[in-house]
């Protein structure tokens, strides 16, 4: 046996071992016989796995480096049991691959609702949008063109049937509680596509795109409101207030429902005033009516204006 073959068969192995085994060190006696090697010869493979595998991390002990598996699993099985706000662990989501989520759905927020049953309850799954065998192949079909930086023709069926064709897909993302694919259209732009909209996936006559491209997309993603955000539109501000009703959940210190959301002040009356950013009234339009008639649009008029027209029109449909 080559040492290229003894090394690849070694760290294949040592990826079997990490799924039993919590963590691995290169002082282990059983493997540096197993593997007929020094202890600096195993450091180097166990280095090499973690430079390529990102869930694969050091820690210390004593004098001594270990190497362990860090199971998403267990992250979110800590922040759940030692965190007093959970808001952050529900927004990593838009991150993560449905896979992992089916772990944890299964294994870890099973065991926290059973071990905790008198403080948790779970009502809504994260995987409702992918329950069918077609749409979990469009999401890694997708996944694949993210991935590697590739083009796609995807077809779309939102009231009517339509095929964009060349889409860059740089991001999978969950949120609203909703799967989207974002993409780079053939006009530069930067869209939303829901996952449950989407009826088949297929290879682009374009090929593939440098990431670097893309990097003020993703640099917009992360500061992106929802999917009713535009990009390259400066943002605008609402004022709004809060009736004394419902000015409790909007006080300074309370948690934002939009992340543009800031606290202005506390009025005589008990009401709120605060303000949010917006490309496109559908941005903070769905918000201000989940609120109805708690929240009253203050300036600027335009907004106010568009508002009331949705709302007649609402009341007309009667």
């Amino acid at each position: 046996m080559t040492q290229t073959q003894k090394k690849t068969t070694a760290i294949f192995k040592l990826m079997e071992r990490f799924l039993t085994q919590k963590e691995i060190s290169s002082y282990d006696e059983t493997l540096l016989g197993e593997f007929e090697c020094d202890r600096k010869t195993l450091e180097r493979y166990l280095n090499d796995i973690e430079a390529n595998y990102v869930h694969i991390v050091t820690i210390k002990k004593s004098r001594k480096k270990f190497w362990k598996l860090l199971r998403v699993s267990d992250i979110f099985e800590e922040f759940v049991s030692n965190s007093y706000d959970l808001t952050n662990l529900f927004d990593l989501a838009q991150s993560f691959d449905p896979e992992i989520f089916k772990e944890l759905e299964r294994g870890t927020l099973s065991k926290i609702a059973t071990s905790n049953e008198q403080v948790f309850l779970f009502k809504n799954s994260i995987m409702e949008d992918l329950k069918s065998d077609a749409a979990k192949e469009i999401f890694k079909q997708l996944k694949v063109a993210v991935k590697n930086c590739e083009y796609r023709d995807i077809c779309y069926e939102y009231g009517e049937k339509i095929l964009y064709k060349n889409e860059k897909c740089i991001k999978l993302t969950f949120m609203d509680n909703n799967w989207y694919v974002v993409v780079i259209d053939a006009k530069n732009s930067l869209r939303f596509r829901r996952l449950s909209f989407i009826t088949k996936v297929a290879y682009a006559s374009k090929i593939g795109y440098l990431r670097a491209e893309v990097e003020p997309h993703l640099n917009f993603l992360k500061t992106v409101q929802n999917a009713m955000t535009l990009y390259g539109e400066k943002p605008k501000v609402a004022t709004i207030k809060a009736t004394e009703n419902i000015a409790k959940y909007f006080d300074d210190g309370m948690k934002r429902f939009l992340p543009s959301q800031k606290f202005k002040s506390k009025e005589a009356d008990g009401s709120v005033i605060f303000t949010l950013e917006y490309t496109q009234e559908l941005e903070i339009l769905p918000l201000i009516q989940k609120w109805l008639p708690d929240l009253i649009i203050v300036e600027p008029l335009e907004l106010r204006e568009a508002y009331r027209k949705k709302l007649e029109r609402a009341l007309g449909r009667v």
